[in-house]
């Protein structure tokens, strides 16, 4: 007999501390009681964790952004050295905007770093959640068959009329389509996982993560966490920084280089237009962390609803069990009420992973 196992057990998810405060509470899945997930046979248990740094290993931006932090590391080393015996107002200036293209591409790398890390555990979470699905899928052909039975037998007797039976028999094809459908979806999935971490799809693998649902309680208004976000965004940083670095270009065209009205002209335009970026990305990232903090509450809303779903379907089975025993139903009004309450508990599962992800962009403003 399978043994329940709710849903892949135990692993750390990767994320950074953040200013966003949690409640000390942190709802499992005590809620479960019918859905079930059995492990796969002779599977290749694969974390989160693991494949992070399978994925972090083989990415080609990284190793790209990695290249070119080095050398911008080496050209900054050189300007230092430039410098270091007196200079002039020019080779300051060209040492200034090496440590900035420094900064940023440090940045830029940190961000990169960040984005493989939650693009897989994207694709990991819809893995996991299509394959739960297929689960739900094959328990419901089964109740699918045991009525076609019933209406097979029905039919013989000549209780229910031909296109009745063309219609349970039409389900039951369509009930099996769709699991070939999910399977298949599950395979591109998988492809779409060996890309990040060059997994063989072949291979049966066993994907291990467990859904945690923490509601968001934050100490800040949203407001002020907004203005905490801009002031540390690395993308905002990386605007201040080229503003910074065309500031001081412009001082030196206008205090340095004789006769250059046309060139002090364009040195404004491009403090002038550095200015209106950082000034829109602040503005689009007030946006982002807005929407995303509004999906956040609806979806609380959403699965706290859910509960309350899920145990008036629980008291429904309950009672449809009760009636059973009496002989006032059949079994098969026992499957399907528990087919309800697994969907409904496997609804749940998903909201949890998608509130899971959305947290972790409200916190990483720059996953947004």
């Amino acid at each position: 007999m399978n043994k329940r196992c709710i849903v892949m057990m135990l692993v750390m998810a990767v994320t950074i501390n953040t200013a966003t405060v949690f409640a000390q509470q942190t709802h499992t899945l005590d809620f479960i009681t019918v859905l079930e997930t059995p492990q796969k046979q002779n599977a290749i248990e694969l974390t989160l964790e693991e494949a992070t740094q399978k994925a972090l290993t083989r990415s080609t931006t990284l190793k790209n952004n990695n290249m070119d932090l080095n050398i911008s590391e080496q050209k900054l080393e050189d300007e230092e050295n430039n410098i270091a015996n007196g200079h002039t107002f020019q080779q300051l200036l060209q040492y200034i905007k090496q440590n900035a293209d420094y900064a940023s591409s440090k940045l830029s790398r940190e961000v990169t770093e960040e984005n493989v890390k939650f693009s897989l555990k994207q694709v990991y979470i819809d893995i996991i959640n299509k394959e739960r699905e297929i689960v739900l899928l094959e328990k419901s052909i089964q109740n699918t068959e045991k009525e076609l039975l019933i209406t097979k037998t029905k039919s013989k007797l000549g209780l229910i009329s031909e296109q009745e039976l063309q219609s349970q028999l039409l389900n039951y094809q369509k009930a099996l389509e769709n699991v070939q459908q999910q399977q298949m979806n599950v395979q591109t999935a998988y492809q779409s996982l060996a890309k990040l971490i060059d997994v063989d799809v072949d291979k049966n693998y066993q994907l291990i993560l467990e859904p945690v649902y923490e509601p968001l309680e934050m100490e800040l208004s949203l407001e002020t966490y907004i203005k905490s976000k801009i002031n540390t965004d690395p993308n905002i940083k990386q605007k201040q920084i080229n503003l910074d670095t065309v500031t001081a270009e412009a001082k030196f065209t206008h205090s340095s280089v004789p006769d250059t009205v046309t060139a002090d002209e364009e040195a404004d335009n491009s403090v002038a237009k550095a200015e209106l970026s950082l000034s829109d990305e602040k503005a689009n990232l007030k946006t982002k962390i807005e929407s995303c903090y509004d999906s956040i509450i609806k979806l609380e809303t959403n699965y706290q609803n859910n509960l309350l779903e899920l145990e008036t379907l629980k008291q429904q089975l309950t009672i449809t069990q009760k009636k059973y025993e009496l002989q006032q139903n059949t079994e098969l009004d026992v499957l399907k009420a528990e087919q309800s309450v697994a969907e409904k508990e496997s609804e749940i599962i998903s909201q949890i992973y998608e509130h899971m992800l959305l947290i972790e962009q409200f916190e990483n403003s720059y996953l947004l």
